[in-house]
């Protein structure tokens, strides 16, 4: 094994890399529609296999979509979905470009397109991460940034 090889394997081994990275794995993918655009996403099913079979279950999903107040550039889907997984399968505050992520605790779906963290009024919050959007991030971005001043709209995940 060369040492890059082998610094390679420490790094995944490394806790930190497996807790805040070991979920981020998948084979799935999926569509995000919105009016004039389309988005690639990866299922994390290898990852976050509960949380990923539940949404997957309840697909197409239409999520009406608001721009969030605390967390930055994110949006949160404007009704709450009972997707049956209460179960954290990975705990996410400092989300990345391109997340989809799931809250058990209020039964919130949510895309961030930009940096954001995951807060509520009362302070930190975390998400399970169960997708990320591998193609057609930045069309996302500008449709998402104009949910800022437009308003609601639909954003639909489907197979």
């Amino acid at each position: 094994m060369s040492q890059v090889q082998a610094q390679a394997l420490e790094a995944e081994q490394w806790f930190y890399e497996k807790k805040w990275n070991n979920f981020r794995r998948g084979t799935r993918t999926g569509k995000l529609r919105w009016d004039g655009g389309c988005a690639t996403v990866r299922f994390y099913d290898q990852g976050a296999p509960k949380t990923v079979e539940a949404v997957l279950r309840a697909l197409p999903i239409t999520m009406p979509m608001i721009h969030v107040a605390w967390s930055g550039e994110m949006l949160v889907a404007a009704q709450s979905y009972g997707l049956k997984q209460p179960e954290f399968e990975n705990e996410v505050r400092l989300v990345r470009p391109g997340d989809l992520g799931w809250d058990p605790k209020f039964g919130e779906l949510t895309v961030t397109y930009g940096t954001a963290e995951c807060k509520l009024p009362s302070g930190p919050n975390n998400l399970v991460i169960f997708a990320s959007v591998v193609e057609g991030l930045d069309a996302l971005a500008v449709w998402s940034r104009e949910r800022r001043f437009r308003g609601v709209a639909d954003l639909v995940l489907e197979i």
